[in-house]
């Protein structure tokens, strides 16, 4: 049986083939996450103690890999820190937007330090992630983690504009979910890919691989909100609905509703108090289910996955291909 194959994949089972270069990126991780003040330095140590998955760093570096040379050059390992960093600030901006109370089984930074700290938190992250690429002379890197941080930062005006809109289109939603989510895989995809002599002229390809993958990443976290495992999760179901975002499963199963059923959705959705809307739960959640919105959801992220993986045809081969590949399917698979 192929890697391609398997129903069930595990991130770890794939991290395992560039296990070392990992560990390199780790180590960059801690010393690009330090300060000079004792509240940062703090604050940066209970960051750390978080479970990350590091899977923008592994696309970043399957893309980076030669066949022809496991090596991989120190550039490209503190460009995959970098990704992380950049990564771990809009989870810790995320957290202070929403008010959310965990991340990663601890409590957040807001709840911990306070919501001032959270901010200037998340502030520091990006700027250090920046500043850190600036230093090792990857001018590249910077400009497309430049371009990121303006698209996440346009997405969660988006957001705000639409919080409790049940009229948005599915057209919009996409756009926030490639600006919040997509972009910066992508551009892990498209930085890896700069590094890999043989497929740097490919940049494109990798980038579309990067945003159909990271399309795929934000639809099933949505999903997720409706169908998840708050223990394995790490952070509660239910918070798009109770805070006002609606996702595509909401979108979805919103167009395919009889009138009466839609009216009923509408007076909760209006409901702009979060314990109010917490109540509605279990009734949101059924709908949602009734009205084919996370079947929906799901094939959509399929088709995602597999014109990702179309991408890759004419320009990728071999174990590298295979292995970006299993990425895709680990994305698609995570609810199993």
């Amino acid at each position: 049986m192929g890697l391609v194959d398997r129903e069930r994949i595990k991130l770890i089972t794939l991290q395992k083939k560039i296990g070392p270069a990992l560990a390199r990126v780790d180590e960059e991780f801690r010393r690009i996450t330090d300060g000079d003040s004792p509240l940062t330095i703090d604050i940066c140590d209970h960051i750390r103690q978080g479970k990350s998955k590091r899977f923008r760093p592994t696309l970043l570096l399957l893309a980076a890999q030669n066949d022809d040379n496991a090596e991989f050059a120190d550039g490209a390992i503190t460009a995959a820190a970098s990704v992380e960093l950049v990564h771990t600030a809009t989870l810790v901006h995320d957290d202070f937007i929403d008010e959310a109370v965990t991340r990663r089984g601890l409590p957040s930074v807001n709840v911990k330090y306070g919501s001032s700290a959270a901010l200037i938190m998340g502030d520091y992250l990006y700027s250090k992630a920046l500043h850190n690429l600036c230093v090792a002379g990857l001018n590249r890197a910077v400009e497309l983690l430049s371009r990121t941080t303006v698209l996440m930062s346009e997405a969660e005006m988006l957001q705000l504009e639409h919080r409790y809109d049940m009229g948005i289109s599915e057209e919009r939603y996409h756009q926030i979910i490639y600006q919040k989510t997509a972009s910066l895989i992508e551009n892990s995809c498209r930085i890896g890919a700069s590094f890999n002599e043989r497929l740097s002229a490919h940049e494109e390809a990798f980038g579309v691989f990067g945003t159909k993958t990271g399309l795929v990443f934000q639809i099933t976290d949505d999903i997720f909100d409706y169908l998840g495992d708050e223990r394995r999760l790490g952070k509660p179901t239910g918070q798009d609905w109770e805070e006002g975002r609606i996702t595509l499963p909401l979108i979805a199963a919103w167009r395919n509703a009889d009138p009466a059923t839609r009216k009923r959705i509408g007076d909760l959705a209006d409901q702009r108090d979060t314990k109010v809307r917490a109540e509605y739960w279990s009734e949101v959640k059924q709908f949602v289910t009734d009205f084919g919105g996370v079947d929906y959801a799901f094939a959509q992220a399929r088709q995602y996955g597999e014109e990702a993986k179309s991408a890759l045809g004419p320009v990728a081969s071999g174990p590298q291909k295979d292995l970006l590949a299993v990425a895709v399917e680990y994305v698609i698979n995570r609810l199993n």
